[in-house]
């Protein structure tokens, strides 16, 4: 469904609840962005793709890139994935 502005929530674009918990695509608020399919990581890393962070399942886990969006004098680096803290 292309581009995720969050991979798991029950908030819509407009901070309202969403009848189910999952991922909210920018598609859903009539945004063209379909799906990309890059040929290797070097190219979906490539700093011109314009994320803020760039995700890849490896290995049975996710790894989080931080793609330094508006440092160009940065590459891409692997950053933890903060994990929510139940009060």
């Amino acid at each position: 469904m292309g581009d995720i502005s969050c991979i798991w929530t029950n908030l819509g674009f407009n901070q309202e609840t969403l009848p189910e918990t999952g991922p909210l695509y920018y598609s859903s608020r009539g945004e063209d962005c379909p799906p990309r399919l890059d040929a290797d990581l070097y190219e979906y890393l490539l700093p011109d793709n314009s994320e803020e962070y760039a995700y890849v399942f490896r290995a049975g886990q996710w790894v989080c890139y931080n793609m330094h969006q508006f440092e160009d004098d940065k590459l891409p680096e692997v950053v933890e994935i903060p994990v929510p803290v139940a009060a």
